[in-house]
């Protein structure tokens, strides 16, 4: 039954493959493919707020996976994941083809990998589709879970070190599959995609830390209202003022986007006043709503990995001032082995940056909890949302600044924003919104 099922999925797969590249060489499209471990979906995002002032740009949207890419290309939305559904898919899919001349000049896409093996991982989506322009936000450990299998040392610290340099060499085949006509936007900070260098295709590159970087950054600065990013190009200094309070790590993703708005001919000046007027975030990733008694919630619901958490709190920190500072945090998932050592480091970044917080999550009660105790930090614990939610609505006070993360599966702790929000209006704001999602959070 198992080989069966397995048989029928790689057919699937391989249907859906072939028809999207039919697809994709009807349009032929310039296709700039955003990888890395975070920051994908906002990345891919600021690129398609900027290209499609001029051009017309298809985006992805978080559909980055082996079904996601596909359907996105064919332009056939599914709403729930059933058996009837995927049949439905597959009859229509030929269809597309001969009626769906929709032509655009970009296709943003998001390359998610979860996995060294097919299809989840970069080779199989790069039998998909063959990317233009390329970029890597980062390299670290997100989904080291499914690497576990082919590391062998025990110990803790040559196990993190194999993992990443196994999950490196998935994500770098994005940079490293764009020929001589092609443009890979790099991050020289990030020292497992400097390593790529040099490349087939021409490269821009940009840092905080090189001043001969293509764009380098100078610095940042972050307030309630705004985020400010200082930088130099061609030797000529830039500040772009984004109308929202964001972790320092948006700074890349911001230049990520300005260096392919100008690999595809639109002046910096453009760059900057496009980002600037039309400035929005993808659901769940750093959203600022009005709460509950005066308070002011950083959704960042939609995920969560140590070093966005890390930057999102200090951010918190940052701004908070006198104010009371806490966090609603989750799980940080899929991270196998190194789920103990990511986990203490949490711990850490929680007591350095928050004032009180409520864990959620067997991973948050097995690891961060012992420390925060032991260190006499305010917290709560629970195992589910559903055991944390009065817990959260009576903790909030006057003014609170309060950081909603965690990881997708099973937590949806964009149900702890929800009921927080001061105007329930925003809820459809959040992410994860459809029948699809809410039948998983009712079963949750």
């Amino acid at each position: 039954m198992n080989n069966m099922k397995k048989i029928l999925t790689k057919f699937y797969l391989s249907y859906l493959r072939f028809f999207a590249k039919i697809q994709l060489k009807k349009i032929n499209p310039l296709v700039i493919g955003v990888g890395g471990a975070s920051g994908k979906s906002s990345a891919a995002h600021f690129i398609s707020l900027m290209l499609g002032e001029k051009y017309k740009v298809k985006q992805g949207k978080g559909k980055n996976s082996e079904t996601g890419i596909p359907l996105n290309i064919l332009n056939i939305n599914i709403e729930n994941y059933d058996l009837f559904n995927w049949l439905r898919v597959f009859i229509k899919t030929p269809f597309k083809i001969l009626t769906d001349w929709e032509k655009f000049d970009y296709l943003v896409v998001e390359m998610g990998i979860d996995s060294p093996f097919p299809p989840k991982n970069m080779s199989y989506l790069l039998g998909i589709i063959r990317p233009d322009i390329g970029l890597l936000t980062n390299i670290y450990h997100e989904h080291s879970l499914y690497f576990d299998p082919l590391v062998k040392s025990k110990k803790d610290q040559e196990r993190k070190k194999e993992i990443i340099r196994l999950t490196a060499e998935q994500e770098g085949m994005l940079l490293k599959s764009i020929d001589q006509s092609g443009i890979s936007i790099v991050n020289l900070d990030d020292l497992y995609i400097a390593d790529l260098l040099p490349l087939k295709s021409k490269t821009v590159t940009i840092s905080e830390k090189d001043r001969d970087a293509d764009f380098y950054i100078e610095d940042t600065e972050a307030n309630e209202s705004s985020f400010l990013v200082n930088f130099i190009f061609l030797n000529e200094k830039y500040q772009i003022k984004i109308p929202a309070p964001l972790p320092k790590y948006y700074a890349f993703s911001i230049m990520f986007s300005v260096a392919v708005g100008f690999s595809c001919g639109l002046s910096i000046r453009d760059c900057m006043l496009i980002l600037e007027r039309n400035f929005t975030l993808p659901p769940g990733r750093f959203s600022v709503f009005k709460g509950i008694k005066n308070s002011t919630i950083f959704d960042s619901s939609y995920n969560s990995s140590l070093e966005p958490a890390r930057g999102a709190l200090e951010l918190i920190k940052e701004i908070g001032k006198d104010k009371r500072k806490i966090g609603i945090l989750g799980d940080m998932r899929e991270l196998g082995s190194l789920s103990k050592i990511q986990h203490e480091l949490l711990a850490k970044e929680i007591i350095r940056n928050l004032n009180y917080s409520i864990l959620i999550g067997p991973l948050m009660n097995k690891y961060v909890a012992p420390i925060l105790e032991k260190e006499d930090f305010l917290f709560e614990k629970f195992e589910t949302f559903k055991s944390a939610r009065e817990k959260i609505l009576e903790s909030v006070k006057k003014d609170d600044l309060i950081l909603v993360k965690g990881s997708q599966n099973t937590l949806f702790l964009e149900r702890a924003v929800e009921i927080l929000l001061l105007d329930k209006k925003d809820k459809e704001k959040l992410c994860r919104r459809g029948s699809f999602w809410d039948k998983k959070r009712r079963e949750q």
